[in-house]
C-alpha cells in the first residue's frame, strides 16, 4: 500500500468517528458508536467470507443490508424511539434488502466481477491484506457515513414536531419515495428488457429520461433523508455545525455515483450499438438538466 493511503485510511475513519459521537461528544450508547462498530464488524464478516470464497465482488451483494443492520443497531440503542425512528428504519429495510437481494440473485455463483478480479491481479499476493482495507474497511466507513443522516433521524429526532419540522420531513421523504420508485422501476425495466434476451441498449420507460434511474433514485434517497434530519437543526436538537457535517451522508453517495460507479458502467454500456446517439438524447444522471 502506498503512503497516501495509508494516510487516507485514518483521516476517513476521523470522519467517520466524529459522526458517530457527535462532534466527539458523545462516546456512549448515546452517541452513533456502536452502529459505527457493528458496521465496521459487519464488513469484516463478509471479508472473511469472501476470502475464503477467494471472490471480493461479494461485498457488493452486502452493502444494502449494511444500512439495514445500522439502522436496527440505532433504533435497538435509542431509549425513546418515536414513530418516525420506525418509518426510517422501515423504510431503509425495504430498499437495503430488496437491493443486496436483487444483487445476491444476479451474481451468485457468477465468477468474481471483472473489477475485482482485475484488483486480484493487481495486488498479488499482498491481495488479503489490501482488499481488507481498500475494500472492506472503506465500504464500510462509506456504509456508515452515508447512512448516518438517517441514523441521527432514527437517535436524536424528538416528538412533538414543530409545523415547519414537519414540513421539511415530509417534504424530505416525498424525496426519498421517488427516489426509491426510480430505483425499483428502473431495476425492474431493465430486467424485463434483459429477459427478453435482445442484447440491445435499454432506452425506454425511466432509461428515456436518464441512463442510470437507478443511480438517480439513489441519490434522491439520501437527499431526502438528509433534507428530513435538517428538521433537527430547527429544533435546536442539533447543531448546525452537526448538520453540516452530515451533508457528507448524500454527498459521497452523489460523488461515488456520478465520479466511480456511472464510469464504469458506461464503459460497459458502449460497446452496444446505438450507443453514441443515445449519450448524446439522454441525460446521464439528472433527467431534463442536459448532463450528457
Amino acid at each position: 500500500m502506498d503512503k497516501k493511503r495509508l494516510f487516507i485510511y485514518p483521516v476517513l475513519f476521523i470522519f467517520a468517528l466524529g459522526l458517530a459521537t457527535y462532534g466527539f461528544t458523545r462516546w456512549g450508547k448515546e452517541g452513533l458508536l456502536l452502529p459505527l462498530l457493528v458496521t465496521l464488524v459487519y464488513f469484516t464478516a463478509i471479508f472473511l467470507i469472501a476470502t475464503k470464497m477467494k471472490d471480493n465482488s461479494i461485498v457488493d451483494m452486502g452493502w444494502g443490508l449494511g444500512f439495514v443492520i445500522g439502522s436496527l443497531t440505532t433504533l435497538v440503542l435509542t431509549d425513546n424511539p418515536t414513530p418516525l425512528s420506525y418509518l426510517i428504519v422501515t423504510f431503509i429495510a425495504i430498499w437495503g434488502i430488496r437491493l443486496s437481494f436483487r444483487l445476491v440473485k444476479r451474481n451468485w455463483g457468477k465468477p468474481e466481477d471483472f473489477r475485482y478480479a482485475n484488483w486480484r491481479k493487481e495486488w498479488g499476493d499482498k491481495v488479503v491484506l489490501i482488499a481488507f482495507f481498500r475494500i472492506f474497511m472503506v465500504q464500510a466507513i462509506i456504509n456508515f457515513t452515508v447512512g448516518s443522516a438517517a441514523y441521527s433521524l432514527i437517535k436524536y429526532r424528538p416528538f412533538p414536531l414543530t409545523t415547519f419540522s414537519t414540513l421539511l420531513i415530509i417534504g424530505g421523504l416525498a424525496i426519498a419515495l421517488l427516489g426509491l420508485f426510480f430505483e425499483v422501476v428502473g431495476d425492474e425495466q431493465l430486467r424485463r428488457h434483459i429477459k427478453k434476451g435482445s442484447r440491445t441498449l435499454m432506452q425506454t420507460g425511466l432509461w428515456s429520461m436518464t441512463r442510470h434511474p437507478n443511480y438517480f433514485g439513489e441519490i434522491l434517497i439520501w437527499w431526502g433523508l438528509y433534507i428530513s434530519s435538517l428538521s433537527m437543526m430547527l429544533d435546536s436538537t442539533a447543531s448546525f455545525f452537526y448538520s453540516i457535517i452530515l451533508l457528507l451522508s448524500p454527498a459521497i453517495m452523489t460523488l461515488v455515483l456520478i465520479k466511480i460507479s456511472t464510469p464504469l458502467l458506461e464503459k460497459h454500456m458502449s460497446r452496444y450499438a446505438g450507443w453514441e446517439d443515445y449519450k448524446k438524447q439522454v441525460t446521464m444522471i439528472f433527467p431534463f438538466l442536459g448532463n450528457h
